[in-house]
């Protein structure tokens, strides 16, 4: 029979016993399950953030990056939370601006308009993503 030993492993032979977890054990817990909100710069291979130098796409990169004030819009449905909260907004100002016969209406109207198109596309990429995934 060969040798199957791995600097003094041997695997030879079978599990020789089960431990079990202590139930009185209430030192090793998780965390509560929680939304986190992602982070202002994507995940990097470390060896390019070492071989990287500093060039003209980063600096543009950086200089054009938005500043979040709030990263919870990154989340998906917190950003569609507050899309339909402002539409709700803006619908309610052109409204008002409307029955008041001023002359910033036509531009909230565009407003709203162009949000309701944005999220009726948002709602078909939806429609159509969870069709792919039904098959």
């Amino acid at each position: 029979m060969t040798d199957l030993r791995i600097s003094g492993l041997a695997l030879d032979r079978g599990i020789e016993s089960i431990s079990y977890a202590r139930r009185d054990d209430t030192g090793a817990h998780l965390p509560d399950r929680q939304n986190l909100a992602p982070s202002d710069d994507g995940m990097r291979p470390q060896l390019e953030s070492l071989l990287d130098k500093p060039g003209i796409d980063r600096t543009l990169d950086q200089a054009l990056r938005p500043a979040l004030s709030n990263r919870d819009l990154l989340m998906p449905a917190r950003f569609g939370q507050a899309l339909n909260d402002a539409l709700a907004s803006l619908s309610e100002a052109a409204d008002q601006a409307a029955a008041q016969g001023d002359e910033t209406a036509r531009t909230l109207n565009r407003a709203v308009r162009l949000l309701r198109e944005e999220t009726g596309l948002r709602d078909l990429v939806a429609m159509y993503r969870n069709a792919l995934h039904q098959g």
